[in-house]
């Protein structure tokens, strides 16, 4: 299967970045990191509740990196109920 994907600038430049340092090329490195990915999906309750936590996690530094409030949040522990 071949599928092209349109990545927002500032993440193009990360995969790349990622893939360099990695020593693969910008495919090779997607598709290994959606490999990781969709095995943690498929994972134990503890692999899933460390793939939830990191998407969360950079869910969160985007929309601080966006400039976007955080007044009035809970905190992962709380949401979590931990």
């Amino acid at each position: 299967m071949s599928t092209r994907v349109e990545l927002p600038e500032q993440l193009e430049e990360a995969v790349r970045s990622a893939a360099a340092e990695a020593g693969l090329s910008v495919d090779d490195y997607v598709v290994r990191v959606l490999t990781a990915d969709q095995l943690a999906a498929a994972g134990s309750p503890v692999e899933r509740a460390a793939r939830a936590h990191a998407l969360a996690a950079a869910a969160h530094r985007q929309w601080v990196a966006d400039g976007r409030s955080e007044s009035g949040w809970m905190s992962a522990d709380e949401v979590l109920g931990r």
